[in-house]
């Protein structure tokens, strides 16, 4: 029984070495940049869905009236529900001018 427990732990040692000289090296992954979060995010609206991937609604901008350059006067934050109807809102005008020329 000791020459069995002798040759096994001199067969061990003796693996051990052999591997470390004769294996090819380790790969080590290679060290990646540190994430950042971005400084921006730039989109024209976003979806909600919910777990099942259906639209729930729809978060974008209502161009308000336009004003004499053709760029919307009093834009607004609007959340749509999955028909398209509004159930929110902010920024913009109470007042809505009755003609822009």
């Amino acid at each position: 029984m000791n020459k069995t427990v002798a040759l096994a732990l001199a067969a061990g040692l003796l693996g051990g070495m052999l591997t470390r000289y004769i294996a090819p090296p380790s790969a080590y992954a290679q060290n990646q940049a540190p994430q950042t979060a971005p400084m921006e995010i730039r989109a024209q609206s976003f979806i909600l869905v919910d777990q099942a991937d259906h639209t729930v609604g729809t978060f974008s901008v209502s161009p308000g009236p336009l004003g004499p350059f053709g760029r919307p006067i009093f834009p607004r934050i609007v959340l749509r529900d999955f028909n398209g109807r509004e159930i929110w809102s902010a920024g913009g005008s109470a007042l809505q001018p009755l003609t822009i020329k």
